[in-house]
C-alpha cells in the first residue's frame, strides 16, 4: 500500500458551480468529498458500492465523464505524470497542481476551489474495493492506451474523508494566476506520516 498525495480541482462560478464558503465547508464541517453518485442520489447503500465498482464503470469516469460523470462512483483526483521522449531523450513533468487548477478554472475562465489531500493505493487493480483508490496514471498498472493518462489521475472511490484532506485554496484567475485568493487550513487533518510509504504529488 502507498499513501498517495493528490489534489483534487472543483469549479466555481456559475449556477452548478461551487462557492468559496462551500468548498471551505467541506472541511470546517469535517463533510469530506463526495462522488457525484453519492452527492446527487442521497448516498449508498452498502450493498450497491459493490455493484457501482466495477472495471466498465471505470472505464466510463475516464473515457465518457460528459454523460457519465453526474452518476460517477468515483472522484478524479491528480498526482502528477511524466511524458518520456525517447526521441529528444527527456522526461516532460506534468504537474498536479497545473492539471487541478485547469479543471477548477475551466482554464482560468471561473474560479474554482483545489482540495489538498492523500489516498490509499495499491499496486495492483482493485476497482471493487472502496477503500482504496486506483492510480490509473501508473502504466505498470494501467496498461490500457488512454489519452488522458498524461493528467496523472488517481481515481479515488465514493467519499473521501475531510480529514485526508490537508487545506482548501481558493483561485480566481481574474485576482491572480500564480497565488490563491485565500488558503483554508483543516484543523482535524490527520497527517498520514505515521503510515509510511508517503508518495508526494509534483
Amino acid at each position: 500500500m502507498i499513501i498517495q498525495k493528490c489534489v483534487k480541482g472543483i469549479a466555481g462560478g456559475g449556477a452548478a458551480g461551487i462557492t468559496r464558503e462551500q468548498a471551505f465547508g467541506l472541511v470546517r464541517h469535517s463533510t469530506g468529498i463526495f462522488a457525484n453518485r453519492w452527492r446527487n442520489f442521497g448516498g449508498f447503500k452498502p450493498d450497491e458500492i459493490a455493484k457501482e465498482l466495477t472495471d466498465h464503470q471505470l472505464d466510463r469516469h475516464l473515457h465518457d465523464y460528459t454523460r457519465f460523470g453526474p452518476i460517477s462512483p468515483f472522484i478524479s483526483l491528480a498526482s502528477g505524470s511524466v511524458k518520456r521522449s525517447a526521441l529528444v531523450r527527456r522526461n516532460q513533468i506534468y504537474s498536479a497542481i497545473d492539471t487541478a487548477l485547469l479543471f477548477a478554472t475551466d482554464n482560468w475562465t471561473r474560479p474554482g476551489a483545489l482540495f489538498f489531500c492523500w489516498v490509499l493505493t495499491g499496486v495492483n487493480l482493485a476497482v471493487e474495493n472502496h477503500i482504496v483508490a486506483e492510480s490509473v496514471r501508473d502504466l505498470l498498472i494501467y496498461r490500457r492506451w488512454s489519452r488522458y493518462q498524461l493528467e496523472g489521475e488517481v481515481t479515488a472511490k465514493v467519499w473521501i474523508p475531510a480529514n485526508q484532506i490537508e487545506r482548501v485554496e481558493w483561485w480566481d484567475g481574474s485576482s491572480s494566476t500564480v497565488n490563491p485568493q485565500v488558503s483554508f487550513p483543516d484543523v482535524h487533518y490527520v497527517d498520514p506520516a505515521q503510515l509510511g510509504n508517503i508518495r508526494e504529488l509534483f
